[in-house]
């Protein structure tokens, strides 16, 4: 019987993300379509929805804001530590990235 292993990944946070974004834009004095125009947007609502924590921003959104906004990429976003355990480590990196709590494959379990 092979040992189960635990590994622990970081899991990104779009709902503190988002919190982070509203408030380091309002810090630096920014509006909302200050940072549409910037991004070429049409309308605000991608803003808007960042902000909320409904959709996350692509990496390279997220970059030119963590320049806008003067932090680092690390300060910009946020995330937890989820631990998920295995029995099969060659299968792991694939699971890690599933959404549902356990892989049907290997029966990955995820535990927060």
């Amino acid at each position: 019987m092979e040992k189960k292993k635990h590994i622990k990944i970081p899991v990104f946070d779009v709902v503190q993300t988002g919190n982070k974004i509203k408030n380091l834009r309002k810090l630096k004095n920014f509006s909302v379509h200050e940072v549409q125009d910037l991004f070429g947007f049409e309308y605000p609502q991608a803003i808007y929805a960042w902000e909320r924590g409904l959709s996350a921003p692509k990496i390279d959104h997220l970059i030119v804001l963590a320049k806008l906004f003067d932090v680092s990429l690390d300060d910009l976003v946020c995330y937890y530590v989820s631990e998920v355990e295995c029995s099969c480590s060659d299968h792991a990196a694939n699971c890690m990235n599933k959404d549902s709590e356990t892989c049907e494959k290997c029966k990955f379990k995820k535990s927060a």
